[in-house]
């Protein structure tokens, strides 16, 4: 784990047990990752916690209270207190460690699962499950209107209604494990293994594509100018004018 300067010089750095997750920081300056369980540190690097766990994969998401979400290797979504004690724990027969969850604005948390997209309410119990019959790795996106955008393995990206019906569904010629940016005018971008990245309409329909060399697992960025910022595994950078 590093945090390094604006400058890019080394301000510290802490050796982890195991592949850490991406990062994510509270609004207190807390840094939250994930590796054999989430660790918490202070911004100046010190190690305040650990909430031991099965391998973790996926970046920890934050509730508005400070809640900790996160997914492990076999069967548990856990929500963690910023003190690192245990909230609740939900189980099932399925693994949740790949896919980083999001928060709604009423407090709903979504995140995928082996074979389903699960929404859960802020007390653990279950919402509802969307079952996709292939695993949900990507984090799920809620936009501005409510919609949950996902995509799933077997190369669907998926728009439902906050009630679980389907609004819309895309289809790509190879796994989607990169999580869809919403862009102010409903656009949704994401990337697919078939190598392209996508622009999708706000109402389902393909805008444009474009094929680089290579897989595209990251997710794309949206800057403040509307640019769309995306890497591929063939080795570059893209930078997308809408």
């Amino acid at each position: 784990m590093y945090a390094v300067t604006t400058k890019g010089t080394l301000r510290w750095r802490y050796r982890l047990p195991y592949n850490a997750s991406s990062p994510v920081i509270a609004d207190d300056g807390t840094i939250y990752v994930g590796c054999n369980g989430v660790y918490a540190f202070s911004p100046r690097g010190k190690l305040r916690w650990v909430f031991p766990m099965e391998e973790v994969s996926a970046r920890p998401a934050i509730g508005t209270d400070g809640t900790i979400y996160v997914g492990a290797y076999f069967d548990c979504f856990y929500a963690v207190y910023p003190n690192g004690t245990e909230k609740w724990r939900f189980s099932t027969d399925r693994d949740f460690h790949w896919s980083s969850a999001c928060v709604g604005a009423d407090e709903t948390i979504y995140v995928g699962g082996s074979t389903a997209l699960y929404a859960l309410n802020h007390d653990g119990t279950l919402k509802w499950r969307f079952y996709t019959r292939s695993g949900v790795e990507s984090k799920p996106t809620v936009g501005p209107d409510g919609t949950i955008y996902f995509g799933s393995l077997n190369g669907n990206v998926y728009a439902l209604n906050q009630n679980k019906t389907v609004k819309w569904i895309y289809h790509t010629d190879d796994m989607v494990r990169s999580s869809p940016a919403v862009a102010t005018d409903g656009s949704v971008y994401f990337g697919s293994y078939d190598k392209h990245v996508y622009a999708v309409n706000p109402d389902g329909t393909l805008k444009w594509r474009y094929e680089t060399k290579d897989w595209v697992y990251s997710s794309p960025a949206i800057g403040e100018d509307g640019t769309i910022y995306v890497g591929s595994y063939d080795g570059w950078l893209y930078a997308f004018q809408n």
